[in-house]
């Protein structure tokens, strides 16, 4: 794979030292392991390489690697979420967490002028926290596949659009003229993930400067109560009494 080329992989992450999974894109087995999450989306990701869409390590595998082609592999702390930085534990006062109306317990992740840590322990009015990267210091595992390699304009666009639109459901995706990307979408969704969709793809789609969102929901299923008065209404008359000839 080159840089640039949009691809799609399935892949396990794991804790070379201890088995844990910490992500994965395999709905069933996160099942079978209990660690399924109704939340997430599973299935194949796309990523663009050499755009830092995933950690170097895991980028350089990818480079080496042909549509189709299976790999198992180790990931350096260096190439992966980096050392642990003790200069990245800070001490905080339990006030400012009872002004934020949050109760710090060991082991719980907050956020603390916008940036995640987790709580390593309380004591006296002092909370001892943590802004690493929870895999930070750790060697990592994976097993991943290329499962496809994504060569045309639109399937690139629709590629960003489900990975950037959270839930977006696309029923279409044409290009037209000047330049001009027409999505048809089922469900309306807030003007900024349709922002944030233009501006994903007029930057690794060049070809594209404009997006133009166009809504199309599903016919409504009509009631229960609908139906039945529909069904009766349609029923052919029948006539109980006799007939004489």
């Amino acid at each position: 794979m080159n840089d640039g080329d949009f691809v799609k992989i399935e892949f396990v992450g794991k804790v070379k030292a201890t088995g844990e999974i910490f992500d994965l894109t395999d709905e069933n087995l996160a099942k079978n392991e209990n660690i399924y999450d109704a939340k997430k989306k599973y299935g194949p990701v796309l990523i663009i390489v050499g755009k830092n869409m995933v950690i170097p390590g895991v980028e350089k595998q990818i480079k080496g690697m042909k549509v189709g082609e299976e790999k198992e592999f180790t990931v350096k702390p260096k190439d992966a979420f980096g050392d642990r930085d003790f200069k990245k534990i800070k001490i905080v006062s339990y006030s400012k967490f009872k002004k934020n109306k949050v109760e710090p317990v060991p082991g719980l992740y907050v956020d603390i002028d916008g940036k995640e840590a987790k709580v390593q322990s309380v004591s006296g009015g002092r909370v001892r926290i943590d802004f690493n990267h929870p895999l930070a210091g750790k060697e990592l595992s994976y097993r991943l596949k290329i499962v496809e390699k994504i060569d045309d304009t639109e399937s690139k666009c629709r590629g960003i659009v489900e990975k950037y639109g959270m839930n977006v459901i696309v029923k279409d995706a044409k290009m037209q003229e000047d330049g001009k990307l027409r999505v048809v979408i089922e469900k309306d969704v807030p003007s900024s993930v349709k922002d944030v969709i233009e501006k994903q793809i007029t930057k690794y789609v060049p070809e594209v400067k404009t997006v133009i969102f166009e809504l199309k929901p599903l016919p409504e299923k009509p009631s229960k109560k609908r139906a039945e008065s529909a069904a009766s209404a349609n029923k052919s008359p029948v006539s109980t009494g006799t007939t004489k000839a």
